[in-house]
């Protein structure tokens, strides 16, 4: 398991903002945090139970790349969930 840090979290938030365009960035990803990896799937959380639906729908693949680019290791799908994760 790795423990994504702050830095490496707001690097796949620019990343992801830079694929995904400023106007569905802001729309989707305010309250957005990648936390972990593991077994290839990356542990996010959402800022809501519905915007966690939507981002895990849409942007997985997109979130899994871009983890995936800031991290080296590989990064298949993504597991959005609703509430914050608190360091």
């Amino acid at each position: 398991m790795v423990i994504l840090t702050d830095e490496e979290d707001l690097a796949v938030q620019a990343k992801l903002n830079f694929i995904l365009g400023a106007k569905t960035y802001d729309t989707y990803f305010q309250g957005f945090r990648c936390t972990e990896l593991s077994g290839g799937v990356v542990i996010a959380h959402a800022r809501s139970e519905y915007m966690a639906s939507v981002i895990s729908a849409q942007y997985r693949v997109q979130i899994a790349d871009a983890v995936k680019s800031v991290t080296g290791h590989p990064a298949t799908m993504a597991l959005v969930l609703s509430g914050r994760e608190q360091r």
